[in-house]
């Protein structure tokens, strides 16, 4: 079978949704395969990332595979190493191996591809393609308004009661004790010193996110992020990305020039104090790579719900990422994913 390997454009919209329909056994109404979601995912204007964002596989003129892509940049310049998470992968079931024929045509385009999590099958596939688990990411949350929860909860079962009292107790203990000296604001991404990012994202431990990034990710049809600069007395020292979806508040990502337990817990705080100045907010969540950050997303309140393992191919041998270097939800699609129905983690 010969097959043809090209970047999808606009025109593919259809034919592409089509595809995903069957392989995910869901119907057009989906919300990830909203025209207009689907449009910003992969066509929509990001200066930061210039290349195409979705790739298909044809046989004749039917799509067999399709990978959106997820782009990641570790360092600057002449430094830079670029990556991918694929996202909406899928192949037709009657083209066995076009997926994986997919994954290496990206593979052989790109510095790595890493992958969080996915499902059964994809965890089955990716080792045996030469993917290695890199690390383990922590999924945490806490109650808001637990009450309110309660009441719009996905799961309703007997369990109801004994879930309301314990979400109480979170919700209440510890308190959400503010970092004497720190403060938050909401900020445009234009206010974003860019040169200061690109300066200090050398050897850190967050992937490469400049203002053009958040110019871009803020335009989300699915959910409505904001973005928050935190500071001290020293002046700016990070920030972070939060939006609310059915009740949820999910702290997208955090970025901080100094990723000392101090600063992130000032920023676990101040996102908490921010959840609960929103309404509609029931329940806060976050992730992030396990270690330091996750011990003090537990210390302000946060309770761990699991934990997702990262895999990563590595083939070109460039990228070499520090033992803490956070991935977080914005690193793929969970952060905006909408299932069409509350998905409280707690």
């Amino acid at each position: 079978m010969n097959l043809t390997f090209r970047a999808a454009t606009k025109k593919d919209l259809e034919a592409i949704s089509a595809l995903l329909q069957r392989v995910f056994d869901v119907g057009p109404e989906a919300a990830f395969l909203k025209p207009s979601v689907m449009a910003w995912k992969y066509w929509d204007h990001r200066s930061d990332w210039t290349e195409p964002r979705s790739y298909i596989l044809e046989a004749g003129a039917c799509i067999v595979a399709h990978a959106g892509i997820w782009p990641m940049t570790i360092r600057s310049g002449a430094d830079a190493i670029r990556g991918i998470q694929m996202i909406d992968w899928a192949a037709a079931r009657e083209s066995p191996g076009a997926g994986v024929a997919l994954l290496r045509k990206l593979a052989s385009h790109f510095d790595f591809i890493y992958s969080l999590g996915g499902s059964d099958t994809t965890q089955k596939v990716l080792p045996l393609f030469g993917f290695v688990e890199q690390t383990q990411t922590w999924r945490a949350a806490r109650p808001i308004r637990p009450v309110r929860q309660i009441l719009s909860h996905q799961n309703r079962n007997y369990k109801l009661a004994p879930r309301l009292a314990r979400n109480w107790l979170w919700s209440v203990f510890p308190q959400n004790n503010a970092v004497p000296g720190w403060k938050v604001e909401e900020i445009s991404p234009e206010q974003i010193d860019n040169q200061a990012i690109l300066q200090e994202a050398t050897g850190s431990l967050f992937s490469l996110r400049t203002s053009a990034f958040f110019e871009y990710y803020l335009r989300c049809p699915l959910i409505k992020f904001r973005l928050y600069q935190i500071g001290n007395t020293d002046g700016p020292q990070g920030h972070f990305v939060m939006g609310v979806m059915r009740g949820q508040a999910r702290i997208a990502g955090l970025w901080l020039r100094d990723p000392s337990a101090k600063a992130w817990r000032a920023a676990y705080s101040l996102a908490q104090w921010i959840a609960a100045q929103q309404g509609e907010v029931k329940e806060i969540a976050a992730a992030g790579t396990v270690g330091p950050s996750g011990e003090v997303a537990a210390q302000c309140g946060l309770h761990r719900t699991g934990t997702v393992p990262v895999y990563l191919l590595n083939r070109k041998s460039k990228l070499y990422l520090p033992k803490d270097f956070q991935f977080q939800l914005w690193d793929d699609d969970e952060a905006f994913f909408d299932s069409g129905l509350p998905a409280y983690w707690t």
